[in-house]
């Protein structure tokens, strides 16, 4: 990874390290993402039958990771926020799910090729310098007829529109003062310039088939969601030999 790659890498990992302590809050039952957390793991329970192992690639605080762990499957959550992982790790009282840290200029996932029938990576490859080598990674730990589960920025729906626009906005060395006295805004204008994989549909799918990917069904969204949920398959017959 170049030096620029890593410090954009840095600059992820120190912005979710902050987040780490209201991010549970959102998935909680009344919170702005638990439709989120229902519509992957629905989308998860459809291609992983009970005692599939399930990697979440990205796994925050580990909200998915224990709900899926719950419905049965064998669960593996990392993350590169050191500060997400511990409150997951927490929260796992159980045992339920593995927790494993990544370094935040990883180049390989610490998993053996075929070991997941299914790779969950939510709202991650906006962040990653390289969507291409991150998916090639998710292919190679995936077994033949495994699935890539992956939620992407929609650029139609309007809130992309807008932060667009408060994307062109933050770049004023006024607005970037500003930045400086008010943290929450801080925050909200290094998410702007750290999102930096808006892309179509059509690109998804050609970086997907550059990793030996390919896509099962037609990506989709949730009702007012400004996400589309792409399903990839690494080729082969399900449960295969690698």
């Amino acid at each position: 990874m170049t030096d620029q790659g890593m410090a954009h890498t840095e600059k992820v990992r120190q912005l979710f390290d902050a987040k780490a302590g209201s991010w549970a809050a959102k998935y909680a039952p009344q919170g702005r993402l638990a439709d989120r957390l229902t519509q992957l793991a629905d989308a998860v329970g459809y291609h992983v039958p009970a005692g599939g192992r399930v990697l979440d690639l990205g796994c925050g605080t580990g909200e998915l990771a224990r709900q899926l762990a719950a419905s049965r499957l064998r669960v593996t959550g990392c993350d590169i926020s050191a500060n997400m992982l511990s409150r997951a790790a927490a929260a796992d009282s159980a045992g339920a799910a593995e927790w494993v840290p990544l370094q935040p200029g990883w180049q390989a996932l610490p998993f053996a090729p075929a070991s997941f029938d299914a790779v969950v990576a939510a709202s991650v490859l906006e962040y990653v310098d390289s969507p291409a080598a991150v998916l090639g990674e998710c292919a190679r730990v995936l077994r033949p007829g495994g699935v890539t589960l992956c939620t992407v920025p929609d650029l139609a729906h309007p809130v992309r529109w807008l932060e667009w626009a408060a994307g062109t906005i933050a770049r004023l060395p006024a607005v970037q003062a500003a930045g400086t006295t008010w943290p929450r805004l801080a925050r909200y204008l290094t998410y702007l310039r750290i999102s930096r994989q808006r892309r179509s549909a059509g690109w998804w799918h050609a970086v997907a088939a550059q990793a030996g990917l390919v896509a099962v069904r037609r990506p989709t969204r949730a009702d007012r969601s400004p996400l589309r949920l792409f399903t990839f398959q690494r080729p082969g017959s399900y449960g295969a030999a690698s």
